[in-house]
Parts: C-alpha cells; sequence; structure tokens
C-alpha cells in the first residue's frame, strides 16, 4: 500500500472541519476550541490562525456568548455574583470577559429579590424560620453577606 501524505494545507483544512463540526454542536469558548484543535493534534500556529478566522467569521465571540450565558443561567437558578463569575471561569472565560458578563447579567436585578426566590424555591416555607439553614444556602449561591444578613433578617450589629 503506497504511503499517505498530508500536505500543511490538506491538514490545516482538517482541522477547519474539525473544528467546525465541533463548534456546530454548541456554542463554545475560545478555550474550549484550542484544546480540542490542541487534542486532534493541531500546532500552536495552526490554531492560533483558526482562532483569528473563526473570530473574524463570527464563529466565535466569548464577549457575547459569556453575556448570553449569563443572563440564561441567572435566569434558570437564582445565584449570586460569586457563584455565576465562577461558573463562568470554569467554563475557560477570561477575567475581563467574565467581569463584564456578570455586570451586563446583574444590570437592573436587585439581589435581594434574587435571594429571596432562591429561598422560596429550595427551601418553601421552612425558609423562614431557619436562618442558619437558608444563610448557608444563599452562601453556596455565592451571595454577599450583607445580602444574606438583609434578606435573612439578621442585623449587622448582631
Amino acid at each position: 500500500m503506497p504511503s499517505r501524505t498530508t500536505s500543511p494545507r490538506s491538514a490545516a483544512d482538517g482541522y477547519e472541519q474539525a473544528a467546525i463540526r465541533y463548534l456546530a454542536r454548541r456554542e463554545r469558548t475560545e478555550a474550549q476550541v484550542k484544546a480540542f484543535l490542541g487534542r486532534a493534534g493541531a500546532s500552536a500556529v495552526c490554531i492560533r490562525s483558526l482562532l483569528s478566522r473563526f473570530r473574524d467569521q463570527g464563529y466565535l465571540n466569548d464577549n457575547a456568548y459569556a453575556a448570553r450565558w449569563a443572563r440564561a443561567r441567572l435566569a434558570r437558578c437564582p445565584m449570586g455574583q460569586a457563584r455565576l463569575e465562577a461558573e463562568l471561569l470554569a467554563k475557560g472565560f477570561e477575567r475581563a470577559t467574565v467581569a463584564k458578563a456578570v455586570r451586563q447579567a446583574y444590570e437592573g436585578t436587585n439581589q435581594r429579590a434574587l435571594a429571596r426566590t432562591l429561598l422560596a424555591q429550595r427551601l418553601g416555607r421552612t425558609a423562614t424560620g431557619d436562618l442558619r439553614r437558608s444563610a448557608g444556602l444563599l452562601r453556596r449561591y455565592g451571595f454577599e453577606e450583607d445580602i444574606i444578613a438583609e434578606v435573612c433578617g439578621v442585623s449587622e450589629s448582631s
């Protein structure tokens, strides 16, 4: 059987097609696409070139993706800024992108109302009776201490 050699151009085309299929399944971060191409064996130069091309063609836009994801996540599950920030960072977004997305997601949002909604969803009627349990839940969901104190009815001086 004759040996098959591939030209650098055809290899790059193969990586591009694989990345497009990867992106077609669902929206991805640049970090996710970069890791995918690295696992596929693409060179660093090829990866940089493809990421640049995908950004130019509109296939990759971390700012828009992070903002959409943050708003959708907050609509599904009330949470504090710290938790939403941690989830975005875990997805591979850069810190500046995360900060902007979190700021946009909470724009015009009353975090105290979000905290009360979360308590009602998760704890129901017991939320008002068990301050320790309520405060613990709010902490796990990333709410700040001043919001927790206010929602749970604990004064700052106690």
